[in-house]
Formats: structure tokens, C-alpha cells, sequence
């Protein structure tokens, strides 16, 4: 009996050591699935995370979603942002200055063209040898003036000079100079206001906002009213031609823009150059109809 009864008991110990190990085992691969299951969604959850800021930082503004970029970049960028604008105005306001009292358009047009020349061939060298010495120093000055997606496209400032030129070369002096200051003034104010308090009113449909676009009117007629004030001092034909020049400023900014990423246009051309073309077309049409004694 302890013969036959020896090898049953090992025989059944035998397959509950396997039966605790298979267990043992299923246990383990449970575990060990779990984990990696863990671990794919936290790699999952970061990859959005760095899209999503990354998608943030392309767009120049927070996400709207949970994820938010660190505070001190996003005010390192609104700095940048209004560094961008200070220089902007200042030029507009410099180009404008030097036509109205120190060139004639002859010259004015000579020295801009020659300026646009320069600076088409800088853009030129860049975008065709990007690993140019002169191109990459070109990037590092850029990256504190440009905008993100002008990094890969033509500069901002080309349209700027071509718009100042077209305005010197075919509108009449005190309109040219009006619609330069619209840029340098309007476009930048009209910005300012979307960014700072465009959430308190509503928006349109190409991003842009109603407080950005009744910044950008005011601004334009101030400086509408400023520039004729010394000529024709306080009257009725002041008030109303300083809202045409309003009007006609903060309607071609509202129009026009780069389309980027879903914002911008109606009108998809630069509003470097959208914006003293057009605004000076309008403001022209509307004083030789009305106002034409204010040309």
C-alpha cells in the first residue's frame, strides 16, 4: 500500500506545484500587461500634450483645451508680439515722415525702390541657400521681428515696402502719406485691441474681432484728424473726412490678412500691402466724391 500510495501523493503534489505555477504565471502576464498598457497611454498622453503645445506656440496664442503652455512663454511671446508692432509703427511712421518733409516722390521712389531691391535679394538668398552664412544670420535677426510661418515665406516686410511704393507711385501726396500712417498706426492699434479685449465682443469669421476692428477705425481717424488739423483747423468737413479715413482703414484691415491655419482674409494678400493700397484707394475715391478740396 505505501508503494502505490507514494507515487499517487507525489502524482498529486506534482500538479498542484504546476497548477499554483500556471497561476503564478497568469498572474505575472496579467501584471505585466497592465503595464504595458500603462505605459502606452502614458507615452500616448505626453505625445498630445507636445502637439497640442507645440500646436499652441505655432498659432502665437494658448490652447483652448487643458493643456496649456507655460505662462512665462506665453508672456515672452505677447512681448515679442509687441516688439514686432513698435517696430512696425516706427517705420511706417519714419517712411511716411521722410516723403512728407524731406523727399520729393522722385527721390522717395529711387530710395524705397532701392530699398526693395535689397531686401529682395536678402529674402531671395535666404529662402534658395537657407544654409548660407548670410541666410541663417538673417534667421536669427528674423526670429525676434518675424512672424513663425514668414520663417519659411517671403517677409512681411517686402509687402511692406511694396505697399508704401505702390502708395508713392499713384496716390496723391497727402493721400499716400495718410495711408502709410494707416498701417503704421491702424494696423498695429487695430491688433492690440483684438488681442488684448477681442474676447469681450464678438468675433468674425475670419478670427478677427469686433473690438480689433473699431480699435483699428479709431486710430485711423485720429490720425486723420491730426494730419489736416494744422490746414483746416476744428469744422464739420474735418469730422467726417477723418471718418472716412477711419472707415477706410478699418475696413481693409478688417478684409484683409494671410490666411493661416484657418485665420485671416477674407482677402488672403499681406496686410503689409492690403492694407495702404487698399485703404488708400478707398480714402481717395471717397474725397475726390466728397471731399476734394481735402487732396
Amino acid at each position: 500500500r505505501r508503494a502505490v500510495a507514494r507515487p499517487l501523493f507525489q502524482s498529486s503534489v506534482l500538479i498542484r506545484v504546476k497548477a499554483l505555477r500556471s497561476r503564478a504565471e497568469r498572474q505575472e502576464m496579467v501584471a505585466r500587461t497592465v503595464d504595458q498598457a500603462s505605459r502606452v497611454m502614458q507615452h500616448e498622453q505626453k505625445d498630445l500634450i507636445f502637439r497640442a503645445k507645440n500646436k499652441a506656440e505655432e498659432r502665437d496664442q494658448p490652447p483652448n483645451g487643458e493643456v496649456k503652455p507655460d505662462s512665462s512663454k506665453w508672456r515672452s511671446r505677447k512681448q515679442l508680439h509687441l516688439v514686432r508692432k513698435i517696430f512696425h509703427a516706427l517705420a511706417g511712421i519714419g517712411m511716411a515722415s521722410v516723403y512728407q518733409y524731406v523727399l520729393t516722390r522722385e527721390q522717395t521712389l529711387w530710395i524705397f525702390g532701392a530699398l526693395f531691391a535689397t531686401l529682395g535679394t536678402g529674402e531671395w538668398v535666404r529662402l534658395k541657400y537657407p544654409n548660407n552664412v548670410v541666410s541663417k544670420l538673417a534667421m536669427v535677426i528674423m526670429q525676434t521681428l518675424a512672424r513663425t510661418y514668414e520663417m519659411k515665406h517671403m517677409s512681411g516686410m517686402i509687402y511692406f515696402v511694396t505697399g508704401v511704393l505702390i502708395c508713392v507711385g499713384f496716390y496723391p501726396k497727402k493721400v499716400a502719406v495718410l495711408s502709410i500712417l494707416f498701417l503704421a498706426i491702424g494696423d498695429p492699434a487695430a491688433s492690440t485691441c483684438g488681442i488684448q479685449w477681442g474676447s469681450l465682443g464678438p468675433k468674425f469669421s475670419n478670427g478677427k474681432s469686433l473690438i480689433g476692428f473699431l480699435g483699428g477705425l479709431m486710430s485711423c481717424a485720429i490720425t486723420t484728424a491730426i494730419f489736416y488739423y494744422s490746414e483746416t483747423g476744428p469744422s464739420m468737413s474735418l469730422l467726417l473726412v477723418s471718418l472716412l479715413g477711419g472707415l477706410s482703414g478699418g475696413i481693409t484691415e478688417l478684409l484683409c490678412g494671410r490666411v493661416v491655419e484657418g485665420s485671416g482674409g477674407p482677402i488672403d494678400i499681406d496686410d503689409n500691402l492690403a492694407v495702404p493700397v487698399g485703404s488708400g484707394l478707398l480714402f481717395y475715391l471717397s474725397l475726390l466724391q466728397l471731399f476734394p478740396s481735402f487732396l
